[in-house]
């Protein structure tokens, strides 16, 4: 077998990128329960000693692919943010509005929102903690601002995620997202506003 050039790390490396490239389209295509590892194995042109070498099993590839998609969502969400126009709050708006947008791509859907909360345990604060930084985020500068009312910022940021949280996984399982999409953004703008002081 002719070398390739590359350390083992570097070839160890490459394996587990080709198994979770692999496995993150099969999923997102197929869903949890209909994929095989015996496909992803295929076709990610590896051996099944490989997979089982970087991963537990399915349910620990499939936590590895959630963890970038998820990532990877929040990462575009927080950038978008940053960048939208007008005041604090309407950048929050805009980040409700494309939080609820990027719930209709179909790997995120899949993944995160369909086949996420049946595989994974969402009761955990590890599962959590990545949303709830984005949170802290946002409403931690809006309530020390004096944009929002001052409340317990721990609880509210909980109760935020669970709402934004459910909302998602309504949307993705809705037989019409887009009918879902539409009415969970009323809702969550009205709640939202009633964070405001009154008068404001």
């Amino acid at each position: 077998m002719a070398s390739t050039g590359l350390t083992n790390a570097e070839q160890s490396q490459r394996t587990r990128r080709a198994l979770l490239d692999t496995a993150r389209a099969t999923f997102a295509a197929q869903g949890y329960v209909a994929a095989s590892t015996e496909e992803i194995v295929r076709r990610a042109g590896v051996t099944r000693g490989a997979l089982y070498y970087h991963f537990r099993d399915k349910a620990a590839l499939f936590e590895a692919v959630f963890d970038e998609v998820r990532g990877e969502y929040l990462a575009a969400l927080r950038t978008a943010i940053a960048a939208a126009e007008g005041d604090a709050w309407q950048r929050l708006m805009t980040g409700v509005d494309l939080f609820l947008e990027g719930i209709q791509d179909p790997t995120a859907q899949r993944i995160v929102y369909i086949d996420g909360p049946a595989v994974l345990d969402w009761s955990s604060e590890q599962r959590r903690a990545p949303a709830i930084a984005l949170l802290r985020e946002i409403f931690a500068p809006l309530m020390a601002a004096g944009i929002i009312e001052q409340l317990p910022l721990d609880a509210l940021l909980r109760q935020l995620w669970a709402l934004f949280f459910n909302a998602a996984v309504d949307i993705a399982q809705a037989e019409e997202g887009a009918l879902a999409l539409r009415d969970r953004q009323v809702v969550l703008r009205r709640i939202l506003n009633g964070l405001r002081p009154p008068g404001s």
